[in-house]
């Protein structure tokens, strides 16, 4: 379900893929030894860069996924907290990372949302649930009769590209859009919604390849359980995506420096949970997902 906004902006920042494909932007372990939940950005752009939680940095010692959303400041150099999704390597392949074309599957990154909640209530720190992330990325390769040489999550997705690129085919982006609403098999799953309508095109392949990948995976289920796939009509999901906003408006939030630029309000009930970037008075992400778990 596309969103749009009447307040969109221009995003005066660049995006991960076109910033690292540069000589003046690089992501690297922290140290020679390296350090699994932290990797270093060094930013000699002119200009603010934003990663985007879930987006995966591939190479050096082992892949990562972003914990949560971050905007580098330019000319600035930060450490940032990451996960591993891949459990069985430890050594170098490359001196700096490269952007995957891959996203967390949305179904962890709600998980990976609330382990990352809790550590901020609890001591301030982004990290996430490690075992949990490693955990949850073996048992969709074991659903999915993937043998990962390291258990990377890359490896997934590579074992089915022409299925996913299949399902992405029938999504375009409208004009003007924001953001969107995912549903999976009429179910409300999450959401991710930018500042500005430039922002969108650019990342609304890789954004939508971790709704796809529990798509799929929801449609064996249903094949295995000989289950329905489900009915609905478009009112129906306007409706659960009205209902969905209006429990993120109602839920209390807390307040947290980010890593990088600006504040960072996480929200979390027993309905939604997810985190709103705000820099400079102005919203430059909101994800947010259904408190629900897929069979």
């Amino acid at each position: 379900l596309p969103m749009f906004s009447e307040q969109s902006r221009s995003n005066g920042f660049s995006l991960l893929d076109d910033a690292i494909r540069t000589d003046k932007f690089r992501v690297t372990e922290v140290s020679d030894r390296g350090a699994v939940p932290e990797l270093k950005v060094i930013n000699g752009l002119d200009t603010d860069v934003l990663i985007i939680d879930g987006e995966e940095l591939v190479g050096a010692k082992q892949n990562r996924i972003v914990n949560t959303t971050i905007l580098v400041g330019k000319e600035r150099e930060v450490v940032i907290p990451v996960s591993c999704v891949e459990q069985g390597r430890w050594h170098y392949r490359s001196k700096h990372f490269s952007a995957s074309k891959s996203h967390l599957y949305a179904d962890l990154r709600r998980k990976k949302s609330k382990s990352v909640y809790r550590n901020l209530q609890a001591c301030a720190s982004y990290r996430s649930d490690q075992t949990e992330i490693w955990d949850d990325i073996s048992e969709k390769a074991a659903k999915f009769n993937v043998n990962s040489e390291t258990d990377a999550m890359n490896d997934i997705y590579d074992s089915h590209e022409k299925t996913i690129e299949d399902y992405e085919k029938q999504f375009t982006v409208t004009p003007n859009q924001i953001g969107f609403i995912a549903f999976i098999g009429g179910k409300l799953v999450g959401m991710d919604i930018f500042s500005s309508t430039s922002v969108i095109p650019k990342v609304y392949k890789k954004l939508l390849r971790g709704y796809i990948l529990d798509a799929l995976d929801h449609a064996r289920t249903a094949v295995r359980n000989k289950t329905e796939m489900g009915r609905y009509s478009a009112r129906e999901l306007q409706d659960q995506a009205k209902t969905f906003l209006e429990k993120i408006k109602r839920s209390s939030k807390d307040v947290y420096k980010s890593p990088g630029e600006g504040e960072e309000y996480r929200f979390g009930n027993k309905q939604v949970n997810g985190f709103a970037l705000i820099n400079n008075e102005e919203v430059v992400h909101v994800a947010a997902f259904a408190e629900r778990v897929l069979p």
